[in-house]
């Protein structure tokens, strides 16, 4: 996964920005009303999940004339909105994503913001970018509306979360000829358990033993026909060489699907002497 800074836009202007779009439907007074709740509520998610206690987020609660509608559609008018005030932060921080790679899964391209904690029932921090992850539509889509709630339903989040540092998927074959492969998260007896549950759930819920399976097996497919002209001569040293070039090339993404792959691949003799044409 990839690992993001921590925005640093001004949430509260954001929101008085958002607030002060609407001036038929909100006054001074109601903005001075509102604004210490907003920071405090603001100051709380920042302490659940540098604490990784988004278990104790509480549910929003709708304040006034600050409804949950309100309050969701100040996201899709005033950020997602063409024209909204606010549509240049939302730009901002679908491009702050590293080479438009979706951090969720770092393998599709980000295209939209994901509300971490679901704007549906934690719509007090619709528009604050601390909640506003760039995601792919595929990890939008199988992320929904979950709540955060339970332990066996966290998701990294991308700001407050870096596993980047170690690998803890792995690839395995589960048949040689023809070759099958599954990509599957580690036990990661090293890291605490809210941790380890988060990444199975992360890994799980987003199906990306599906998504790198899918392009992992296209790697190797390339490799039967790369490797082809080492048959005959049983020239395993030069398929281990390449084999170990492309594994020296992701070595500083240990939790990439290209690493899990490559790493692997250098531990199977069978694969390097010929087992690489075992691919229909």
């Amino acid at each position: 996964m990839i690992h993001l800074p921590l925005p640093t836009m001004d949430e509260i202007d954001i929101f008085e920005r958002c607030v002060r779009a609407y001036p038929d439907d909100f006054s001074q007074e109601d903005l001075d009303e509102v604004l210490p709740i907003i920071a405090k509520l603001y100051a709380d998610y920042h302490d659940c999940l540098t604490n990784q206690r988004i278990v104790d987020l509480k549910r929003s609660v709708e304040f006034g004339k600050f409804t949950g509608e309100k309050m969701k559609s100040f996201y899709l008018e005033q950020l997602v909105g063409r024209d909204g005030v606010c549509r240049e932060e939302y730009n901002k921080l679908i491009a702050s994503a590293p080479r438009k790679k979706c951090p969720m899964c770092s393998g599709s391209t980000a295209t939209c913001l994901d509300h971490h904690a679901p704007k549906q029932t934690y719509y007090s921090f619709a528009i604050s970018p601390k909640n506003l992850v760039p995601i792919c539509t595929r990890c939008n889509e199988a992320k929904k509306n979950t709540m955060p709630d339970r332990l066996d339903k966290q998701f990294i989040h991308p700001y407050y979360d870096d596993f980047s540092k170690f690998s803890w998927f792995e690839m395995d074959f589960i048949s040689k000829d023809p070759i099958e492969i599954i990509y599957r998260c580690k036990s990661n007896d090293h890291l605490k358990p809210e941790a380890q549950a988060k990444l199975k759930n992360h890994f799980t819920r987003l199906k990306l033993d599906e998504l790198y399976g899918a392009s992992a097996i296209t790697i190797i497919e390339d490799m039967k026909e790369t490797f082809s002209p080492y048959l005959e001569a049983k020239d395993w040293w030069a398929v281990e060489e390449d084999i170990k070039t492309c594994f020296d090339l992701v070595k500083r993404r240990p939790d990439s699907w290209e690493y899990a792959l490559y790493s692997k691949l250098l531990t199977e003799r069978w694969f390097i002497e010929g087992g690489f044409n075992n691919i229909d």
